[in-house]
């Protein structure tokens, strides 16, 4: 499979909270959208205080589906009677998202008395300027308590947020004290190609590049269609249009060979061939332009 070019994406990002009044979305057309364009991975995100009746109907209308699908949900949402619910509708994977080492602290009792079950389990980390200096302390944090997986997930760029990178120099400070841990066997999912350097300087970013309106798109919680959850560029929406109308779009494409183009500040750096660029989604949130470097290569 050529990963650098797919007509339809293989991963889906939905979120379905924060909800907007009044929301249009239908959501299990979109569903229906999700299925026949034969997305293999769905990563739904329900975030409230308890999880939606909406998120419920998603996860019955995809059941039966040949889709894995992963849900995050809040702490105060996790449950026994959840989880039991959840892998009930064939989640494969159940992520408590945190975003503090405070939070995961009070959120890993929950899980280790949570009883088996055929998912797995693990947590989601928000990463920002705030908290980032902690990610020894959470990485030690879900080792010594037999996390199976630690994600850090992509910033939501697409309403005002902050723009969170690490540069250089913050990034091998944070470097050399993740190389002091042993976290072999932890799954760890890094979508920030920097971040992973700071975890794994010398093994180079799996994903080939930015994936952006390739093999991952996103959908936002009013059924906007967005190239990635990190990339502030509207494909179209999903209350007058399909899914696969806008992912076969002219616009679509038009995005996708520009993200193959490097910027002209990446050309002569001896690095490009394994930062594939960064994240491009980030440089268009600061800098405007889909042709602009990485500031977190800095």
């Amino acid at each position: 499979m050529n990963l650098r070019e797919l007509d339809f994406p293989v991963r889906v990002y939905w979120d379905i909270t924060p909800a907007p009044n009044n929301v249009t979305a239908d959501y299990l057309r979109i569903c229906d959208d999700i299925a026949e364009s034969r997305i293999l991975n769905l990563n739904l995100s329900d975030t409230g205080i308890t999880f939606s009746r909406s998120c419920i109907e998603i996860l019955e209308k995809l059941r039966d589906k040949k889709i894995a699908v992963s849900l995050t949900i809040s702490n105060s949402a996790l449950d026994n009677a959840a989880i039991a619910l959840f892998s009930y509708l064939n989640v494969r994977a159940l992520f408590i998202g945190v975003n503090s080492l405070h939070e995961l602290q009070l959120s890993i009792g929950k899980i280790k008395s949570s009883p088996e079950a055929s998912m797995s389990l693990g947590i989601s980390c928000a990463v920002g300027r705030k908290n980032y200096q902690d990610l020894p302390e959470v990485l030690t944090f879900c080792l010594d308590n037999e996390i199976e997986y630690l994600v850090l997930p992509m910033q939501r760029l697409i309403k005002t947020e902050e723009c969170f990178y690490v540069n250089k120099n913050e990034r091998e400070e944070l470097s050399a004290r993740l190389n002091k841990i042993n976290h072999e066997g932890m799954k760890l999912i890094i979508h920030d190609p920097f971040l992973w350097r700071a975890f794994y300087p010398s093994v180079q970013f799996p994903a080939g590049g930015c994936q952006a309106a390739n093999s991952m798109i996103y959908i936002s919680p009013e059924g906007a269609v967005y190239p990635c959850p990190s990339m502030p560029v509207k494909l179209g929406d999903l209350n007058g249009s399909t899914l696969k109308q806008l992912l076969l779009s002219d616009f679509k494409k038009e995005i996708r060979q520009k993200l193959l183009t490097p910027p002209a500040g990446c050309l002569s750096c001896k690095e490009l061939n394994q930062c594939m660029s960064g994240c491009r989604g980030r440089a268009y949130a600061l800098k405007g332009s889909l042709m602009e470097s990485d500031p977190a290569c800095m």
